[in-house]
């Protein structure tokens, strides 16, 4: 794939987390556990490394 394991397993860490944050019932924390992160914290700050902006912003941005 061109990337270290880890690298892989973070970017489709986020791209799960992507869809689960469409939906407005998960909290923040359901869905940094769903994706295997250890809590919202890490998830919040490899998210915003990635995707250059927090789980909350990213969510209301793509409100339905």
């Amino acid at each position: 794939v061109g990337v270290p394991p880890h690298r892989y397993l973070l970017k489709r860490r986020i791209e799960h987390a992507r869809e689960l944050l469409r939906n407005p019932t998960l909290s923040l924390l359901e869905i940094a556990l769903a994706c295997g992160f250890s809590d919202q914290s890490h998830f919040t700050k490899e998210f915003r490394r990635i995707m250059g902006e927090t789980p909350r912003s990213y969510r209301r941005r793509h409100r339905h």
